[in-house]
């Protein structure tokens, strides 16, 4: 049964509802940055230093380095030649896809199955079935990095398979920041994301060889969009220790819940899981835990049950939530 929670607040390890408190799993925040005071910091210095959005292209004739300096970082972080800032992860994922049907404009493309629409383009759509039926020789292939809001893994040898003359384009928003998106492929790589979800600021983030990423900054798509808001990329910049921190906190708690879980769709040592069991979410509920249950994107799917392990947990929670789990066998 879907639910909905009216609430003027960020949820961090507990929120209220129906007059009870729980450990909330649902959203995105992996990482719950938010709340770590190293980045509330760098967040209260960079409103100071960029007292308003920034709404002119990047190109204007007034300049900031804010954006550069974290598009290098980013680029080191993730081992890539260059990155390129967006507003959003659906923009990077639309500018990328729009810079690629420019350099192949005869080239098909296939949308592997559950595709993000941060990659659709008219008219093509994800593909039906599964992820394992889904075989296709497209020049241009699209997919995401790791399932979501079903939790499945993707990369599983197909991408050693592609050709050279191939174009791969991935969305990375729930790997980025939270496991390794490093894909070993011969295929032509570029990846893109949102950094709402673990980096925790409103931007989206395009990864590739520099040969790309200094053309996709001439494109009018890209040069026509306003930047990311400075103030949260300056806040980004300056608190990487705190994501590193972060970062470490959990996938501690990744890998103590993928010792001990039971009963649902998960990746080892990643921190979530999801099921299509619609008694999961009030066995769940019962024993303290809240997850999200809706459908997403298709709102006409039967929702799911989708949780993740936020950073704001303990492992004394990843023991309660793994005897939750381990009790719905027999309940």
């Amino acid at each position: 049964m879907a639910y909905q929670i009216h609430q003027n607040y960020i949820p961090e390890r507990l929120v209220t509802f129906e007059g009870k408190e729980y450990r909330w799993l649902g959203g995105t925040n992996y990482l719950n940055i938010g709340t770590h005071p190293l980045f509330q910091e760098k967040l209260r210095e960079g409103i100071q230093i960029f007292s308003q959005n920034w709404g002119s292209s990047r190109l204007n004739n007034y300049r900031m380095d804010v954006w550069e300096n974290l598009e290098e970082v980013f680029a080191k972080r993730f081992q890539v030649e260059a990155a390129a800032l967006c507003s959003s992860g659906l923009l990077a994922g639309q500018t990328a896809l729009q810079y690629i049907n420019q350099q192949f404009p005869s080239a098909n493309i296939s949308l592997a199955p559950k595709t993000h629409p941060a990659l659709w383009r008219h008219p093509h759509k994800p593909a039906p079935g599964s992820f394992a039926e889904w075989k296709s020789d497209a020049q241009i292939l699209c997919m995401d990095g790791i399932g979501a809001p079903w939790v499945e893994s993707f990369f599983n040898g197909f991408e050693k398979e592609l050709g050279s003359n191939q174009i791969l384009i991935v969305d990375e928003s729930h790997r980025l920041g939270i496991v390794s998106t490093q894909i070993d492929t011969p295929a032509y790589l570029i990846q893109t994301s949102s950094l709402s979800k673990a980096f925790g600021i409103p931007a989206g983030i395009i990864l590739g060889n520099k040969t790309d990423i200094e053309a996709i900054k001439q494109d009018p798509f890209w040069v026509g969009a306003s930047p990311a808001n400075p103030a949260y990329i300056y806040a980004c910049l300056h608190a990487q220790e705190a994501y590193d921190e972060r970062i470490q906190q959990s996938q501690a708690l990744a890998k103590a819940f993928s010792k001990v879980a039971r009963h649902v769709h998960l990746i080892a040592d990643y921190p979530a899981f999801s099921s299509s069991d619609e008694k999961l979410f009030e066995h769940l509920k019962m024993h303290g835990f809240l997850c999200n249950q809706f459908a997403y994107p298709d709102v006409t799917a039967a929702p799911i049950c989708k949780a993740i392990l936020p950073a704001c947990l303990n492992l004394q929670d990843i023991a309660d939530l793994a005897l939750a789990l381990k009790t719905y066998e027999i309940d």
